[in-house]
Order: C-alpha cells, then sequence, then structure tokens
C-alpha cells in the first residue's frame, strides 16, 4: 500500500485527481478576482473585512508527491483605493498586498484547516518536501496530519517583517489614533485571517466542485493568538481551532521589554541566538536577553509612537491603542460559546478550542495562556468551558521545542514535535463530545481540563498580584 493511500484510509479521504487534473490548471496564472466573488462564505451576522479582490499568480500540479496536489499561490489586494493609507503620514506607502497560498491533495477528506504564522509574519510556503507542513510552529508532525486537508496560509501583509521581529508593517500616522486604524496593521491583528479564509474557500470550491464539511484553524506564538481571534470575531466560520502558545495580551506583553536607544544587529542576532539556547538547555531567560533580543521590535514601535507626535509615553500609549485590535480577552469568545450551545441544543457537530502552552516558554510566558484560562473559568460557564474547551500545559517545553530536561523523562520524545495527534483529536471531538482527550508529552493535565489556579501558580502560569 502506497503512503497515499494509507492516509486515504485513516483520514477517509476521496480521490479527487480527475477532477484536480482538469481544474488545476496553468491556465488560471494571472486570473483576476473582484471581492464579490467571497459573499458567500460571509455572514450578516459576523461581517467579513472586505478585500480589494485578489489575483492569482501560479498553479502547480506536483504529481509525484504522496498525496499529489495543486497549489495555487496568489495575493489579495488592499481595500485602500491604489493602496494609498490615509491613517498612515508618509504619501508614498503604499498598503502591502497580503500573499496567501492553498494547497489541495488529489486525497482529500474533504475538510479545510487554515495555519497562523508566527512572529511578525511569516513566509506563505504552505507545502514542504510534497507534503503540507508548518514545522517550525507545529502542534504535531503536521505535515502527515493535514495532508488530506485542503489548507491556506497567509503571510499576513507583513511581509519581511519576520526577519528580526521588526513590524515594519506598522507606520506612523498624523496622530497616534491613526495608528491602529491602518489596513496593514488591522491585517496583521485580525482581518487578515478572515480575508485569507473567504479566498481559500472560493478557490477550494472552485477547484474541487464542493464546500468543506469542517473548517478548523491551527496556530501556535502568531498562529495561536489568530486562532482565538478567529473564533472571537467570526465564530460562525469555524468548527474548531488549536491555539498554541497564544501571546493573547501580547501589547502588555511588549510593554515589558526595554527600548533601546538605538537597534544594533549584532546585539539583536546575539541574544536572539542567547535566548534560544538558554531556553534549549532548560535555564530561565533574562528580561536583558530578551529585551535585548527584541530591541527591533520596541524600537520600531517607539519610533513610530513618537514619529505620529506622541511624547515620552508613547511607547506604552501606541500599545494601549492596538491592544482592541491584537489582542484576545477571554469575554471575546461569548459568541463563540453561544454558537456552540445553539449546535449542540439541535443535535448537531461541536464547535471545540483547544489550547496549548509550555510551562518552559521564553517567549510567550506561561502566565499569557494561564491567565487567559483562568478568567475564561470565571466568564463562562462550567458547561460551555467543560464542552468546549482543553487546554494543556506542557512540561519542559519552550516555544515550540522540548527543552534538554525533558530527555530525561521521556525516552525517544522529539523535541520539535509534541507526539500528539492534535488535528485528529480536534477533529474527532468535533464530531463526538465523548470523544477520548489525547495530550501532549509531558502535560501536565493530561485531561485537557482548564487546571485550578492553585495548579496555575504552582506552574508559574499567572501572573503575581
Amino acid at each position: 500500500m502506497t503512503f497515499g493511500g494509507l492516509f486515504s484510509l485513516v483520514h477517509a479521504a476521496s480521490d479527487i485527481s480527475g477532477t484536480l487534473i482538469w481544474t488545476c490548471s496553468n491556465q488560471l496564472n494571472g486570473t483576476a478576482y473582484g471581492d464579490g466573488v467571497l459573499n458567500d462564505f460571509r455572514s450578516t451576522k459576523f461581517p467579513s473585512p472586505k478585500t480589494g479582490g485578489f489575483k492569482i499568480t501560479s498553479v502547480e500540479q506536483v504529481w509525484l508527491a504522496f498525496p499529489s496536489y495543486c497549489l495555487i499561490k496568489g495575493a489579495i489586494q488592499p481595500t485602500s483605493p491604489g493602496g494609498i493609507d490615509p491613517a498612515v503620514k508618509a504619501p508614498d506607502y503604499r498598503v502591502p498586498d497580503i500573499n496567501y497560498q492553498v494547497y489541495i491533495p488529489s486525497q482529500w477528506n474533504g475538510k479545510f484547516a487554515q495555519l497562523g504564522g508566527g512572529g511578525f509574519a511569516w513566509s506563505a510556503d504552505v507545502v514542504a518536501a510534497g507534503l503540507q507542513a508548518n514545522q517550525q510552529f507545529s502542534p504535531s508532525s503536521q505535515g502527515a496530519a493535514l495532508s488530506n486537508y485542503a489548507v491556506v496560509l497567509s503571510d499576513a501583509g507583513a511581509g519581511e517583517s519576520s526577519k528580526a521581529f521588526d513590524p515594519q508593517f506598522v507606520r506612523p500616522g498624523k496622530q497616534l489614533s491613526d495608528v491602529p486604524r491602518q489596513e496593514a496593521v488591522k491585517n496583521f491583528g485580525q482581518d487578515s485571517i478572515k480575508k485569507s479564509l473567504d479566498v481559500g474557500l472560493y478557490l477550494v470550491k472552485k477547484l474541487t466542485k464542493a464546500t468543506p464539511t469542517d473548517t478548523y484553524f491551527v496556530g501556535i506564538s502568531t498562529g495561536g493568538r489568530q486562532a482565538l481571534k478567529a473564533i472571537a470575531n467570526w465564530p460562525d466560520a469555524y468548527d474548531g481551532v488549536i491555539a498554541g502558545a497564544p501571546p493573547v495580551d501580547e501589547t502588555n506583553l511588549l510593554k515589558t521589554l526595554e527600548v533601546p536607544a538605538a537597534v544594533n544587529d549584532w546585539v539583536v542576532n546575539w541574544n536572539s541566538g542567547a535566548a534560544m539556547l538558554t531556553s534549549l538547555f532548560g535555564q530561565d531567560v533574562s528580561e536583558q536577553t530578551l529585551s535585548n533580543g527584541l530591541g527591533a521590535t520596541s524600537r520600531h514601535l517607539a519610533d513610530v509612537a513618537i514619529e505620529s507626535g506622541a511624547d515620552y509615553d508613547g511607547y506604552n500609549r501606541l500599545l494601549d491603542a492596538l491592544a482592541p485590535v491584537w489582542n484576545v480577552k477571554p469575554g471575546d469568545l461569548a459568541n463563540f460559546f453561544d454558537a456552540a450551545a445553539s449546535q449542540k441544543r439541535a443535535g448537531k457537530k461541536g464547535k471545540k478550542i483547544i489550547i496549548y502552552q509550555g510551562t518552559s516558554d521564553f517567549l510567550v510566558p506561561c502566565t499569557q495562556a494561564g491567565e487567559f484560562v483562568s478568567k475564561l473559568s470565571r466568564k463562562a460557564t462550567a458547561s460551555e468551558v467543560n464542552n468546549s474547551v482543553r487546554a494543556y500545559f506542557v512540561e519542559d517545553y519552550s516555544h515550540g521545542f522540548y527543552n534538554t530536561n525533558s530527555l530525561l523523562k521521556r525516552i525517544g520524545l522529539s523535541p520539535l514535535q509534541l507526539n500528539w495527534s492534535a488535528v485528529a483529536d480536534l477533529d474527532k471531538w468535533v464530531h463526538d463530545a465523548n470523544a477520548l482527550a489525547g495530550a501532549p508529552s509531558l502535560a501536565r493535565n493530561a485531561s485537557g481540563g482548564i487546571p485550578g489556579d492553585q495548579e496555575l501558580n504552582a506552574w508559574k502560569c499567572l501572573a503575581p498580584h
């Protein structure tokens, strides 16, 4: 049996190669679409952000992979006419496109997954080694786990900002209040999520002649925040999400950084590497090392605040202004819980959330997820949380990798993988409320139940009050 055949059985995939032969055509190269074609994937109750249309830049048929697949690359245009954003001070600035890729396997299980990114941007490269992959930030071996899913990934319009965690897409405004209204800033914070989803669903339906049966969001770091933002803003669009190490209170996290007087690339690179190695060997990363490693981030945002007319406290004021666009609060999930309860009453499939967080994470501290789930358990009812949320806190797991202490506790542990079929767990739980929970290796709470504050405190996952 071939590798592709094995996954056909596991994921109950159907062979759509006969369809893709005809629809996955390079004749689509250069095709442009208006925003109106996306209306079928939008609701009036939870409105989608508009696009300026989108285009396909390349279509590739890859038949020598297992499974074979169609890969579509393209760009989503901004809504600002001519790309000129009135909320940006510089008259020559143009809002960047959102680059996207859509992967459609020939052995398709009928389901759709949206991937999130990390840092302030990421490469919109959805395929590696012939398999759907998101290996750098991944809750399991996602190449295998998602190979039979149709998948979309975008760069959120943030372009090259990931190279030094430098959010160049945030530009000065004529005044500070202009900055959170900028299209690129809103794209990074939330709008690109739904724009990319709508485009992905449209293209999947166009090429497969079918609408996906289930839609999930999978991400870690910024991708984890995006997952929760997705269901907060568009709860009717997703059946479930996997949110790893989500910086839900990102702006207050950035406030902890010391802003350097100037950015020294050598200092940034040295301290970034030192922070990774320190965490890898199970040691705590100092606040100074982290501030130095993220110096380009804090300095750029401080400069934006100054150039937008702010005074000495402009850095913090800018972050406060960005909070509603970038952050996610437990109360923001109320509409998702309402939708989940409504579907449960109607006897339909569930809507589920899986959160996981390393208790040794040096970049997104455990307090981010700990505070979130602790407050969530007080905001939502017990039945809402028990029916819809699983949260795992993972010992000796940092930001996408286990530290060396873990090797003594679990022989054969793969440092970059959680040895956990998170996507399969989510899919089973959506369709079976009584499905048994899997768990990441070294999860402190293998059941996925929300830990009490005493436990979270013991794991240093609650902030001092």
